[in-house]
């Protein structure tokens, strides 16, 4: 960029004295170069502070590893790698065999469960009716008891020790069998009164399984989360896909916005607002220029976050990461849909201040543009 101004001065300079037939001496040149260099360093200081450039700029999207949420052995694997999917299409499939086997035991067992629920209505149904029938033959035996203990009483005993002692021996076994019936009574309907969200506990706990079996069956069908395409597969039907979130067996790329990350100096802070014109030029794309607005700066720089871990952490700043990030828009443009992700880009922001000043920035990224057609490798 300053080489770029430093040459159009020159060819300025050399065009005045020819023009003017102005006489080229020591005096003259020293006035056009101490001149250049006030004049030159003075635009490029006013341009560079004012209005922002970067040639460390990407087109950037989010991608999303894709994982799946059970494990198993692929057996299908979509042969549209690359390609625009639709939200829903199936990516790939794995063995369901297992997953099936427990979702057909689990509705076995919520059967067995619901016909034994049938069962304990019925057995308590039964315990009832023997409650009533062995409390009957104990009320029954307790009056014979009575009858025993007012004969023993009166002046003539009717009955022998022997036939007061059975009588009561008799009673107290029938009383037992009352207590033992009730028993049975409240142990069944405590199984039945185990309620979770007004249904019995076991059934209750077997429908849980089986939604969560029915999930993981599901699991086995990977879907697009969203428009997009995928790439990277690294899968293929026999691989044995687990699921770890760090070992993902794909990438998609879902439709979003394209946007255009760009990292500026730290002191173009003073002229960088969202909202500002913004113009973005693609080494892939020379003669073009591209309109967008800056949209936000990031709140953070990367080269100043840290994890925790056991060593003490120090200042030491890795280079290319001491610099601000910032999220250009551009307009809808079917070239700039068309390019990779990731590409590399020019970016300039053009600020209120000094907009005069701007064109002198417009005019250098549009040569920049031009200079995409020249391959300078070194």
């Amino acid at each position: 960029m300053d080489l770029l101004i430093i040459l159009t001065y020159v060819a300025f300079a050399w065009a005045i004295f020819k023009i003017f037939r102005i006489p080229v001496n020591q005096w003259t040149l020293a006035t056009a170069s101490l001149g250049g260099i006030f004049i030159v360093a003075g635009l490029i200081l006013l341009m560079n502070y004012n209005h922002p450039y970067t040639f460390t700029a990407q087109k950037a999207v989010i991608s999303i590893p894709i994982t799946p949420q059970v494990t198993g052995v692929v057996s299908e694997v979509t042969d549209k790698n690359n390609q625009l999917i639709k939200k829903g299409e199936v990516l790939f499939k794995l063995d369901p065999g297992r997953y099936q086997a427990r979702v057909d035991r689990l509705k076995a067992d919520l059967v067995t469960a619901t016909h034994n629920i049938d069962v304990l209505k019925a057995q308590l149904s039964e315990a009832q009716a023997n409650t009533t029938r062995v409390s009957a033959e104990r009320d029954r035996l307790f009056k014979d008891y009575q009858r025993y203990i007012k004969g023993s009483q009166a002046k003539v005993n009717p009955f022998s020790e022997s036939d007061i002692d059975n009588a009561r021996q008799n009673y107290l076994a029938q009383d037992a069998m009352v207590k033992g019936s009730i028993a049975e009574q409240t142990q069944i309907q405590s199984q039945l009164d185990s309620m979770s969200n007004g249904e019995q506990s076991q059934i209750a706990s077997l429908r849980a399984q089986l939604a969560e079996a029915t999930y993981n069956l599901d699991q086995t069908i990977v879907r697009a989360p969203s428009n997009g395409y995928i790439t990277q597969v690294l899968i293929r039907p026999g691989t044995y896909a687990a699921a770890l979130p760090l070992r993902p067996v794909m990438v998609f790329i879902p439709e979003q916005k394209r946007q255009i990350v760009a990292q500026f100096r730290q002191n173009s802070l003073l002229r960088l607002k969202p909202g500002d014109e913004a113009e973005v030029v693609f080494n892939a794309l020379p003669g073009q220029v591209f309109s967008g607005k800056l949209t936000g700066i990031l709140p953070v720089v990367p080269g100043g976050s840290y994890q925790a871990q056991g060593a003490l952490q120090s200042l030491t700043v890795i280079p290319g990461t001491d610099g601000v990030l910032g999220t250009i828009e551009l307009e809808p443009n079917a070239d700039v849909d068309a390019l990779p992700d990731g590409i590399y880009a020019q970016v300039a922001v053009y600020s209120d201040h000094f907009s005069h000043v701007s064109v002198m920035r417009k005019v250098l990224l549009r040569m920049t543009s031009w200079m995409h057609y020249l391959y300078l490798d070194h």
